[in-house]
């Protein structure tokens, strides 16, 4: 039965529906939104902000971009990672709302996103925003187009994201002669939470958040597994006055991120070796019972320093890992599922490459003498 004085149901599903009457100049029809949600109170909100940005329209039969853009926070935020939702607002609050904000979401086409870009290409500073941040940037207009054209009946043609990238596969790997110098470090420094859980990087191709939230229950020394479950990010708050961060200890980064990978035969020992039971997180932290992120990679650069050698990121790790996994012959399928990758298709553009004597070795098995072969016909 529906709760009296609100259009608000419960469905068959068990999830409720909310109705509301769009409110345009063009509906002469009686045409109708409808809300859905797990609990009446979740449609009954989300049917009030809805009212509250119809009521808001400069123009009454237009859904203007930053009211659309609003209502999109605020509906699928609940259903992102604190993550994902920081990024999205930083994106609509920094460059949508100033730039698209007061256009009606059924104007905005490739040109006006061709003009949008134009205008956002530079940041304050003077510094170009690289071609992948566009990217994103425009990905998330077109989020919230899609969304507005299903919520408020629009029949929007979407255009394109104007800005195309690949998979950048640039990246220059340290010198094998700094990774021996490197592991020969670790290796003699292992009984140091931290180097033992570089070397954990090292052997695994873990992302430096993963390595930070890794426990000791997480690794099983028996079945010879570690379980990637969890993953430590700092990420921007903004509370309207100031923009702060924070650190949170979330799942990973996708839903194939979490998985088991078989502990390598040289990691194995030094782990029996230098487990803590008595301790929760593999990388100890100063103040906290974990390191952050950022202090482990400010911990790698003085190692690093240590060794003598020039500074790289930590994720630099993962793709030494990767690319020396794939000249050992591992197949992509396997390789994909170890790394965490959301598609084969990232581990074959990132790492599965031919070089030229690979190339000769197999131009050499070809023969096109069809003359030779068939001489005896001829």
């Amino acid at each position: 039965m529906p709760k009296r004085g609100v259009n608000i149901y419960k469905r068959k599903d068990g999830r409720w529906e909310g109705r509301i009457k769009k409110e345009d100049a063009t509906n002469h029809s009686g045409k109708y939104i409808s809300v859905y949600g797990k609990t009446y109170t979740e449609v009954k909100t989300k049917m009030e902000q809805i009212i509250i940005s119809q009521r808001n329209h400069t123009l009454p039969c237009k859904c203007l971009m930053k009211d659309a853009a609003i209502v999109w926070l605020n509906e699928k935020g609940s259903y992102w990672k604190p993550t994902t939702y920081t990024t999205y607002a930083h994106i609509v609050e920094k460059y949508i709302m100033p730039k698209l904000g007061n256009i009606s979401i059924d104007c905005i086409n490739e040109e006006e996103l061709t003009h949008f870009l134009a205008d956002i290409r530079c940041n304050q500073d003077g510094n170009v925003l690289s071609a992948r941040y566009l990217h994103n940037i425009c990905a998330v207009v077109l989020k919230i187009l899609t969304y507005g054209s299903k919520k408020y009946h629009y029949n929007i043609v979407l255009p394109e994201n104007p800005i195309n990238v690949g998979h950048n596969t640039s990246f220059i790997l340290p010198a094998e002669k700094d990774m021996a110098v490197l592991e020969k470090y670790l290796l003699e420094h292992a009984g140091d939470s931290t180097c033992l859980g570089i070397l954990i990087a090292f052997y695994t191709g873990m992302r430096i958040g993963e390595i930070c939230a890794l426990t000791w229950e997480d690794i099983n020394l028996e079945e010879e597994l570690i379980y990637i479950r969890k993953n430590i990010q700092r990420v921007k708050v903004n509370d309207g006055q100031t923009s702060n961060t924070q650190v949170l200890l979330q799942t990973p980064k996708t839903s194939n991120s979490v998985r088991i990978i078989p502990i390598p035969p040289v990691l194995l020992p030094l782990l029996k070796s230098y487990q803590k039971p008595d301790e929760l997180y593999v990388i100890k932290g100063k103040k906290r019972p974990w390191a952050e992120p950022r202090t482990l990679q400010y911990r790698f650069s003085g190692i690093l320093k240590k060794c003598g050698i020039e500074n790289f990121n930590f994720h630099m790790l993962r793709h030494a890992f990767a690319t020396r996994c794939v000249a050992e012959g591992f197949d992509v399928k396997s390789l994909s599922e170890i790394l965490g990758h959301s598609n084969i298709q990232i581990t074959l553009n990132l790492y599965v490459h031919s070089n030229m004597e690979r190339k000769r070795q197999l131009m050499r098995k070809l023969s096109f003498c069809y003359y030779q072969d068939h001489c005896s016909v001829i």
